[in-house]
């Protein structure tokens, strides 16, 4: 709540503008500042009505009370336009994963799906890389295979393919298997996350934000989706 110092006001004045009684234990508490300012300009007007001309009320006081005011009152119309857009802003992402519903999109994910002696996967770097290695395993976490991929001048993303053979050129069965991705440049490590494409299932608004609930099972948010790619 918001308190007006005294600036030539009876206490009894002053009072009521804080929402105050100095004779009652209530305390009446204002809701806003625009109440706040209705009681200051009432109470102003009554005072300037009756001030003694020959000692006015100090205009710098009164001045500087009314820039309180404004002030509150300014910073309840932000607040209140700060939530406005929130608001809108919450609405339109629970709009934007509604109608993801069914595509297939890119998001992180370190699993690989070999299907007729094929795969592809990409991966995304957090920045310039001379030496990017993919390292694919089965399901006992066993390397089949490691590909060396080009450099990447610049951050972004790097795709790759996989012709489903192991490190002795055997064909492997048909089925997941997983990639483990490093990337580095002049021997300092860069970042590396491993993408996957997948089919978003539902949509779960159970945490207050909307998540997309993919085909692997994982649950992300729109901000972690790279790509739309269907």
């Amino acid at each position: 709540m918001t308190t007006i110092a005294n600036s030539g006001f009876t206490q009894s004045q002053l009072d009521q503008i804080n929402g105050t009684s100095s004779s009652s234990s209530t305390q009446a508490n204002l809701t806003s500042a625009e109440e706040i300012q209705n009681r200051f300009l009432k109470l102003l007007t009554t005072q300037i009505q009756a001030q003694d001309p020959l000692n006015p009320m100090d205009n710098s006081q009164m001045t500087s009370q009314m820039s309180q005011i404004s002030m509150v009152s300014g910073l309840e119309k932000l607040n209140a336009t700060l939530q406005s857009m929130m608001d809108s802003q919450a609405s339109s992402q629970s709009m934007a994963a509604t109608n993801v519903l069914g595509k297939k999109v890119l998001a992180a994910g370190n699993d690989i799906n070999l299907q007729q002696s094929s795969a592809a996967g990409m991966l995304k770097l957090a920045g310039p890389a001379d030496k990017i290695s993919v390292d694919i395993t089965d399901s006992s976490g066993n390397i089949v295979r490691s590909l060396s991929l080009p450099a990447a001048g610049s951050a972004g993303m790097v795709s790759y393919t996989w012709d489903g053979k192991d490190k002795n050129g055997n064909l492997l069965a048909d089925g997941s298997y997983s990639v483990n991705v490093t990337a580095s440049s002049s021997g300092t490590a860069v970042t590396a996350t491993p993408l996957q494409g997948y089919l978003v299932s539902a949509v779960a608004f159970d945490t207050g934000k909307p998540q997309l609930l993919l085909s692997s099972g994982q649950r992300v948010s729109m901000s972690d989706v790279q790509l739309i790619t269907e």
